[in-house]
C-alpha cells in the first residue's frame, strides 16, 4: 500500500502547485504588453477546465468603446487607425479574431479577420471600416458601387470590375477612369478612337486595332503610328515603301516581300538589304556571285549551287569551299583524293565509292583501310605484304616458279583473295582462258 500512498500524495501535491502557480506550470508563452499585469492571474481570463472565454474579454474591452476609449476610459486620439466596427459584434466573438500568449507584439495575436462575422448591413458597407484605404484616383472617386463589386475579402488585388454594369455613355468614356493608364506615345496622344476600339475590358494587351477603319491615306501612312516599331537596320531605314508592302496588319512577322517589285539592278544587289544575313564562312566571304545564284527569294535554305559554273581547277578543289563539311574520321583526314571521287554535287550522302571495282573485301580481307594502304594520304598505293603467307620473299618465289616476274600490282590479276591468275578486261576481272 505504501507505493499507492506515495502516488496519491504526489498527485495532490502536483495539483496544488499547478493551482497555486499556473503561470509557471501552464503558461504557454508571454502575454501581450497590455495583459502583462495578468500573467499570474490566469483565472482573470480563463475558466478552470474550459479555457479562455470571450465574455471575460468584454469585462475590460467594451466593444462599443474600442477605438474611442482605452481600457482605463481615457479618450483615444483621432486617426490612430483603429477600426470602429467592434460595436457590431456580440460578446462571445472576441476569440474568433484575437488570441494571446503570442508575445508582446499585438499583431502576432491577431487571427485572419472573417467578414462573415459582421452583420449583413455592415458587411455590405466596406467604406465604414476601409475609408482610409480608398485610393484617391479618378476611378475610385467616381465609383458608386461598393468595394465588393471589384474586390474580395481576402486581399485588394487583383480586382475584377464588371464593365457591363456601366451605362452606354460611361462605356465609351474609358479615360474618365483610366487616364493614368493611357500611354504617352504619339499614337495614343493623337488617337481620336476610344480605348474599346483596340482594347477589351479584361486586359490592355494584346490589343486588336481594325485597320479597315482607317482612311485610304492613313492606311498607307503606317509610320505615323508605328514610328517606334521601325527597325534600325539599313534595309528599313532606306526603304521608301509602305510597311504594308511586306507586313500584314495582324503581326509584323512573318513578312512577305515581293522581290519582283525590284529593278533589275536592285534584284542583283541582294547584299544591299541582306548584309546582316551574310554568313561569315570562307565560301560566302570569298564569293563574288549574287546570292540569287544559290538562294531563292522565299528562304535561304535549302540553297542550290550549280557546280557546272566552276572552272576545271575549282571543281577539283572541293575543300576550298567545303572545309567545314570535311569529316574528322581517319579516312577523310588522311585522304588526298578529291571529294568528287566518292561524292556527287547534289548531296554528300549516299557516297558512291565502289571498292569492289578494285578489290572485293570478302573473306579475310575485311580489314581496316590502313592495313593495306600504308602510305598516309594516298589510297591509290597499297601493299599485300605482311599478312599471313603474304611475305615479299614467298610471293616472289611462288610467282617466279610460275614464270611470272611482273607481280608488283597484285590487283591486276587478283580481284579478291581467291587463287588463280586474272586480268582486267572490259571493266571486269577475267581468269586466264575466260572468254570476253
Amino acid at each position: 500500500m505504501k507505493p499507492v500512498y506515495v502516488f496519491v500524495l504526489s498527485a495532490i501535491l502536483l495539483a496544488a502547485l499547478v493551482l497555486s502557480f499556473p503561470d509557471v506550470f501552464l503558461n504557454p508563452g508571454p502575454l501581450l504588453q497590455g495583459h502583462n499585469h495578468l500573467k499570474k492571474d490566469c483565472l482573470g481570463c480563463h475558466r478552470p477546465f474550459e479555457g479562455a472565454a470571450s465574455v471575460q474579454c468584454v469585462s475590460c474591452h467594451k466593444p462599443a468603446e474600442i477605438g474611442l476609449k482605452s481600457v482605463s476610459g481615457a479618450p483615444v486620439k483621432a486617426g490612430t487607425g483603429k477600426a470602429l466596427f467592434h460595436g457590431n459584434f456580440g460578446a462571445n466573438t472576441c476569440r474568433d479574431c484575437h488570441t494571446d500568449h503570442k508575445g508582446s507584439d499585438a499583431a502576432k495575436a491577431l487571427k485572419s479577420f472573417r467578414h462573415d462575422l459582421l452583420p449583413p448591413d455592415r458587411r455590405n458597407s466596406c467604406s465604414s471600416c476601409h475609408e482610409r484605404e480608398k485610393p484617391g484616383d479618378g476611378i475610385h472617386r467616381l465609383v458608386r458601387l461598393g468595394c465588393a463589386e471589384c474586390h474580395n475579402t481576402s486581399r485588394w488585388k487583383p480586382a475584377a470590375f464588371d464593365h457591363s454594369r456601366l451605362s452606354a455613355q460611361e462605356t465609351r468614356n474609358c479615360t474618365e477612369c483610366h487616364q493614368s493608364d493611357r500611354p504617352l506615345d504619339k499614337r495614343h496622344r493623337e488617337s481620336t478612337y476610344g480605348c474599346a476600339d483596340c482594347h477589351n475590358t479584361k486586359k490592355w494587351k494584346p490589343a486588336a486595332f481594325d485597320h479597315n477603319r482607317l482612311s485610304a491615306a492613313s492606311a498607307k501612312n503606317c509610320i505615323s503610328c508605328h514610328r517606334t516599331d521601325l527597325p534600325a537596320d539599313n534595309m528599313h531605314r532606306s526603304s521608301q515603301a509602305s510597311c504594308a508592302v511586306c507586313h500584314s496588319t495582324k503581326k509584323w512577322k512573318p513578312a512577305t516581300f515581293d522581290h519582283n517589285r525590284l529593278s533589275a539592278a536592285s534584284a542583283k544587289n541582294c547584299i544591299s538589304c541582306h548584309r546582316a544575313d551574310l554568313p561569315t564562312d570562307n565560301m560566302h566571304r570569298s564569293s563574288q556571285a549574287s546570292c540569287a545564284v544559290c538562294h531563292s527569294t522565299k528562304k535561304w535554305k535549302p540553297a542550290t549551287f550549280d557546280h557546272n559554273r566552276l572552272s576545271a581547277a575549282s571543281a577539283k578543289n572541293c575543300i576550298s569551299c567545303h572545309r567545314a563539311d570535311l569529316p574528322t574520321d581517319n579516312m577523310h583526314r588522311s585522304s588526298q583524293a578529291s571529294c568528287a571521287v566518292c561524292h556527287s554535287t547534289k548531296k554528300w550522302k549516299p557516297a558512291t565509292f565502289d571498292h569492289n571495282r578494285y578489290f572485293r573485301l570478302d573473306g579475310d580481307h575485311r580489314a581496316s583501310c590502313r592495313t593495306c594502304h600504308t602510305s598516309p594520304g594516298s589510297y591509290k598505293s597499297y601493299t599485300c605484304y605482311g599478312c599471313h603467307e603474304h611475305s615479299e620473299s614467298r610471293i616472289a618465289a611462288e610467282h617466279r616458279e610460275e614464270g611470272i616476274y611482273n607481280y608488283q600490282n597484285c590487283m591486276k590479276c587478283h580481284r579478291n583473295g581467291g587463287e588463280g591468275e586474272r586480268e582486267w578486261r572490259n571493266g571486269y576481272w577475267k581468269r586466264e582462258g575466260d572468254g570476253d
